[in-house]
């Protein structure tokens, strides 16, 4: 049985990932093709946000939203590679979606753990 201070501290992992991932978008697609991607921004600061603040709710919500899309990008990777061939740019999208699957579904239960456990 994970204990809730483990929970906490992988969580912080959890937000970390998410902060990376929309932040690297953010600069990607700033530096390579100068445009602001609002998308991308709006992404780093809720998850800023929501790391700052630790609401429970919030990481359930967050956990239903980025689970199909995870799902979802994990697929479009994976079948990409299967009509244009596997490369280095294809696994790693591929293995970030699958993490991404991993991460959104801890969401979901660390505000199950967190929400309805006895101290």
């Amino acid at each position: 049985m994970i204990s809730k201070s483990l929970y906490k501290k992988l969580l912080i992992v959890v937000y970390a990932f998410y902060i990376l991932l929309a932040l690297f978008w953010f600069l990607a697609n700033y530096f390579m093709g100068g445009i602001v991607n609002y998308i991308a921004f709006i992404s780093l600061a809720v998850f800023c946000t929501q790391a700052y603040y630790k609401h429970r709710v919030a990481n359930l919500a967050f956990g239903i939203i980025i689970l199909p899309a995870s799902i979802f990008s994990a697929l479009y990777f994976l079948s990409w590679g299967y009509k244009a061939g596997f490369d280095g740019f294809i696994y790693t999208m591929s293995f970030i979606s699958l993490f991404s699957i991993v991460l959104s579904i801890f969401l979901v239960f660390s505000y199950l753990k967190l929400s309805f456990d006895k101290d």
